[in-house]
């Protein structure tokens, strides 16, 4: 695999949402987000600098009505764009965990990128706002990103008061155990299957 290879663009025009992203796999954590959610946005570029991957996002919705249609449609289009980039996964690790504490607060997050779309979201503590942001919207962008990328993802909030410090935390984890799952260690398809 080259890293031009590992390069997507898709794009999600809907009533409510138009949305575009380019993912660069094998990137250097670079962000160009364009989104009317500032929290959002910080904890996008969160994830891309954990990643590794560089990420070009641009997106609006009617957040006038509620922020969930827009933070769920980005999960969707950058899940799409990623699977794309990763073409038959051949050679990938497949499965990343990784934990990152900001301050108080401690997430764990595990993956598993072969093609089985699920998502276990423990993270009762995340609750509130912050300014005009619902985080528990949070929970919408994962489950719509491992819809599309095709990913498993377990994300638990082990101990946290803070709301910024545990939404935060939780998107450079989801970003570290990407990374780790996304590196090539050759092997063919990472399936006792021979397929994903």
């Amino acid at each position: 695999m080259t890293a031009a290879a590992r390069t997507a663009t898709t794009r999600r025009n809907t009533r409510e949402t138009q949305i575009s992203a380019t993912v660069v796999i094998d990137g250097t954590g670079t962000a160009a987000i364009t989104l009317p959610l500032p929290f959002f946005k910080h904890m996008i570029e969160a994830f891309t600098k954990y990643s590794r991957m560089d990420i070009t996002l641009e997106g609006t919705g009617d957040i006038e009505v509620d922020a969930h249609h827009l933070v769920e449609d980005v999960g969707l289009v950058l899940g799409a764009a990623v699977s794309e980039a990763l073409g038959d996964r051949n050679g990938i690790r497949r499965f990343g965990e990784a934990h990152a504490p900001l301050d108080e607060s401690l997430v764990r997050c595990v993956v598993d990128y072969g093609r089985r779309p699920h998502v276990v979201y423990a993270m009762d503590q995340l609750h509130g706002r912050i300014n005009d942001f619902d985080v528990e919207v949070i929970a919408e962008f994962v489950k719509g990103y491992a819809q599309t990328a095709g990913a498993t993802i377990h994300v638990d909030c082990i101990r946290g008061d803070n709301p910024h410090h545990i939404a935060e935390a939780a998107f450079k984890a989801l970003g570290l155990a990407t990374r780790e799952a996304f590196r090539v260690i050759g092997g063919g398809v990472p399936s006792t299957k021979g397929t994903l």
